[in-house]
């Protein structure tokens, strides 16, 4: 399945990328949108076979309306600006270069030691029955039963992600990782799920086996998404990446992103810049549209009067 669906290009560099939780699957190119207002249309997602198609694409599909596309590192949001695209500063990036070795203290790496020897992390491969087996075990893990975000990530296996688990009793699972191809050279974590009252250290367990299990494959970089707001303000001059800023401060009682920053920059090699694009001016309406549509304003209700 490996080689027929993610074989690596050497011909690509880890600069050829895709918008975060944007796949590069075989098939026809597709665009994920949702309608944010009469105005202005939010690109969520895509796949492209070919990712030099992507900027084409875009080009195409913004002729006539206003769009909004996250998740955009600096070469995406160059190639985009030459189609007229302006692009705010938003969040960083995670990645863990797969050329350079994870380092973990010598608690972590006792746990680590342990936890393989008592079980395994593996590969659940796609099929309709393994996707169920997935929503029933998303069903006992830490965030269930609450106010989840949506359309920021892929959140489902199927044939543009794969599945990692480790499992002492078979098909018992105590954590799992969903990942999807982003670029020839690059792999992007999408979902993280911790089993409700598990094993200290599975998610360390399972990142370490996955990113070896990569390297293997011939993938240079593993992206564990982006952490919103922790920007340091002093490298950009717009108002809007400041009022951002100062949002993020204000709702981080409901929204954890220092919890999130600190959980990846155990793993992180490296922090990318990461930005929104849009091929108009973007207003602070158009971002309350997009938190009201990926459900962070209920988020935000839900931990304020809970």
């Amino acid at each position: 399945m490996y080689r027929e669906i993610y074989q690596t290009n050497k011909e690509f560099t880890s600069t050829e990328n895709l918008p975060l939780s944007w796949t590069n699957f075989g098939g026809t190119d597709k665009l994920s949108t949702i309608r944010i207002n009469k105005n202005c249309v939010w690109l969520n997602g895509g796949s492209f076979g070919n990712i030099n198609n992507f900027a084409t694409s875009i080009n195409s599909f913004s002729s006539k309306k206003k769009i909004i596309i996250r998740g955009c590192n600096n070469n995406i949001s160059n190639n985009l600006s030459k189609i007229g695209f302006t692009k705010t500063l938003f969040a960083k990036e995670a990645i863990i270069e797969l050329n350079k070795d994870i380092t973990f203290s010598k608690k972590r790496n006792r746990r680590l030691k342990s936890l393989l020897k008592r079980g395994t992390v593996k590969e659940i491969i796609y099929s309709k029955e393994n996707s169920k087996l997935l929503k029933k075990f998303v069903s006992s893990t830490v965030y269930w039963g609450k106010p989840k975000l949506n359309y920021l990530f892929l959140d489902s296996l199927n044939k543009r992600t794969r599945l990692f688990v480790y499992e002492i009793t078979p098909n018992i699972w105590e954590g799992a990782i969903l990942i999807s191809k982003n670029s020839a050279l690059k792999v992007q974590g999408e979902q993280f799920f911790r089993k409700r009252n598990g094993l200290n250290g599975v998610m360390d367990v399972i990142l370490y086996q996955i990113s070896k299990h990569l390297k293997l494959e011939g993938f240079t970089e593993f992206s564990l998404g982006e952490v919103p707001f922790v920007l340091d303000i002093k490298q950009s001059t717009t108002s809007k990446t400041k009022t951002l800023n100062f949002i993020g401060r204000r709702i981080k009682y409901a929204y954890n992103y220092e919890g999130l920053r600190y959980f990846k920059n155990k793993y992180a090699t490296r922090w990318d810049d990461l930005y929104i694009c849009s091929n108009g001016k973007l207003r602070l309406w158009d971002l309350f549209g997009m938190a009201k549509k990926s459900n962070l304003l209920s988020l935000i209700l839900n931990k304020t009067f809970s």
